[in-house]
């Protein structure tokens, strides 16, 4: 996971009313903690809504430089206006080159699965999923292959590639993508079915008029002989 450079100066406005004057002001209160001592920081509003648009992954790294001091720090919580989707808080953790961490990390399919080229439909009941290991180890986004998936077949957990030391947080056996049968392919099954049942009902009676028709025959042929 690649570093994104963000610039932070102390907060001395803190608590509820200062965070407010800092947003009024363009600018975006958060805090810093982790391998020390809390810090409280503001940054540019503005610039750090550009970092968020720059990657995918919630869970970003950043290198924070304050006042000349730089760091390494994992975004760990963005908290935003429930009415606007603004930003207004964000917490940072700071780390070492061993610091181990989980983050959320984007899950994004690649190619066009058989199943759903023959009229299936994708299943994706997971849009995140969370890895951990080391910052520079984890991946911003995950993108595996799905081509193989015909209809009726699932990718867990399990089956995805991951960077040497990541490891992957649930149940190995959790479904990520998985290909069903469409609507259209169970009323078609449905269909063929019917045709089918019908078809051998048809069958079944005009073997039955045969019959009939032969015994009729045999009957006419005792008569002859009287």
């Amino acid at each position: 996971m690649k570093a994104i450079s963000l610039t932070a100066s102390p907060r001395t406005l803190t608590k509820t009313r200062g965070s407010k004057r800092v947003r009024l002001g363009g600018g975006l209160p958060g805090v810093v903690y982790g391998n020390g001592e809390p810090q409280s920081v503001e940054l540019e509003a503005q610039k750090f809504d550009l970092a968020i648009k720059s990657t995918e992954a919630k869970n970003f790294l950043v290198e924070l430089d304050i006042e000349g001091n730089k760091s390494i720090a994992i975004v760990q919580d963005i908290q935003r206006n429930p009415l606007t989707n603004i930003t207004i808080h964000v917490d940072f953790k700071r780390l070492t080159n061993e610091s181990v961490v989980t983050a959320e990390v984007p899950l994004r399919p690649i190619g066009t699965s058989e199943g759903v080229k023959q009229g299936g439909v994708l299943q994706t009941p997971f849009h995140t999923i969370t890895l951990k290991g080391r910052p520079a180890d984890i991946p911003e986004i995950l993108e595996p292959d799905i081509s193989a998936l015909e209809v009726g077949q699932s990718l867990y957990l399990e089956d995805l590639t991951l960077p040497e030391n990541v490891i992957v947080i649930g149940s190995p056996k959790t479904m990520i993508f998985s290909v069903a049968t469409s609507r259209l392919q169970m009323m078609a099954a449905a269909e063929a079915a019917a045709a089918e049942e019908t078809a051998a009902e048809t069958s079944a009676q005009g073997g039955g008029a045969k019959e009939e028709s032969g015994a009729a025959t045999d009957g006419g042929g005792d008569k002859k002989e009287d």
